[in-house]
């Protein structure tokens, strides 16, 4: 995205100790009127969490909304405390704990993505499987290290995998596993979910104009950006470092990514990316980079993850059955052709992110 200036990024960033900017006093905000009328310039507030960096970009006129993107950004605070499977008292971890013993009582929202993550694991066929939390443990991704599990620590983690071993209580918002062992892991929804969370938040306090992003690959957009409707976002290319793919412009909808090129390890020369395919319990190889749009930045995680694992004759049937949905696909190979469904890819412009 362009932001002018280094000196005009440090004059816009006032980060305090938590890395969100901190409430626009009369200087900086005098700075801001005087960059409001060039394009390139944006008030971008952050904090750290989910193990990325959450940023929102603000027009300059925009800036007294400042409070009301602190409260967004705690609301993310909130929700990874409830969603992380890194602390033993988040509910997730309760839930995976104790849901084989009986019926656990899940809230509201919370309990509103589970199912989210159903249907939509329903429409892919499996595909998107939040229930593969045993193949992402026995593959060492928890740890962030990697690892080839034997083949009966395989076998036993995919013999716990699967919605069908998940009861949904709905009258009660209540969550039952059938099996135990079973592992629930929103990692693959969550950072969307904190977008459209957050979203909401700045929304009901009156801001329609603001980007969101979560480690740039998880993406939510509003309104207008200074260039004009929608903001314009670069798709990077999978298989030349530095190089574009061409951009989108999100209009109120979420983006997201998936792809092998930052996490992943290596043996014996071959690379082992970090997203499984839950139907064979291996990380899925005949992709390289896919990038989803849809209404919101949640069903843009998950559909990008599943239709990583898919083929692209299965993305585009889906696509072509959603039209709200668009969906980029690159294959593996390094010349792989750039499949573009349901949405407007332009190259050779100058993106702002």
């Amino acid at each position: 995205m362009r932001r002018g200036s280094n000196k005009d990024r440090r004059a816009r960033r006032m980060l305090d100790r938590r890395g969100m900017g901190g409430i626009v006093r009369s200087a900086f905000a005098a700075a801001l009127a005087e960059r409001e009328a060039s394009p390139g310039y944006y008030l971008v507030l952050g904090r750290q969490a989910m193990a990325c960096q959450f940023q929102i970009f603000l027009r300059p006129r925009d800036g007294s909304f400042v409070p009301a993107v602190h409260e967004a950004l705690n609301e993310i605070d909130r929700l990874e405390r409830q969603m992380t499977v890194y602390r033993d008292d988040s509910e997730i971890c309760l839930l995976n704990r104790t849901a084989f013993a009986g019926p656990v009582p899940v809230e509201e929202r919370l309990y509103g993505l589970l199912r989210r993550a159903h249907e939509i694991g329903r429409q892919t066929q499996g595909a998107f499987d939040i229930t593969a939390g045993p193949l992402i443990r026995c593959w060492g991704f928890l740890e962030r290290k990697g690892r080839i599990p034997g083949e009966e620590e395989l076998d036993s983690a995919r013999a716990v995998t699967g919605w069908d071993k998940v009861l949904f209580d709905d009258g009660n918002h209540s969550v039952r596993f059938l099996r135990s062992g079973v592992e629930l892991n929103l990692g693959s929804i969550g950072k969307g979910y904190a977008l459209d969370r957050a979203a909401e938040l700045l929304r009901s306090a009156g801001l329609n104009d603001f980007m969101i992003h979560a480690g740039h690959s998880s993406i939510y957009a509003s309104g207008n950006s200074n260039l004009g409707p929608g903001w314009e976002v670069s798709i990077r290319a999978p298989h030349a470092p530095g190089a574009s793919l061409g951009t989108i412009r999100l209009v109120d909808e979420g983006m997201s990514t998936s792809g092998t090129g930052q996490q992943y390890f290596v043996v014996d020369g071959r690379k082992f990316g970090h997203l499984l395919d839950p139907g064979t319990g291996w990380p899925s190889t005949h992709n390289s980079l896919c990038s989803v749009t849809a209404p919101g930045a949640a069903q843009a995680e998950a559909l990008s993850t599943a239709f990583f694992v898919m083929t692209p004759e299965a993305v585009r049937a889906y696509c072509d059955s959603h039209p709200e949905v668009g969906s980029i696909l690159v294959a593996a190979h390094e010349n792989a052709a750039v499949l573009v469904w349901g949405l407007s890819l332009t190259t050779g412009s100058d993106p702002e992110n």
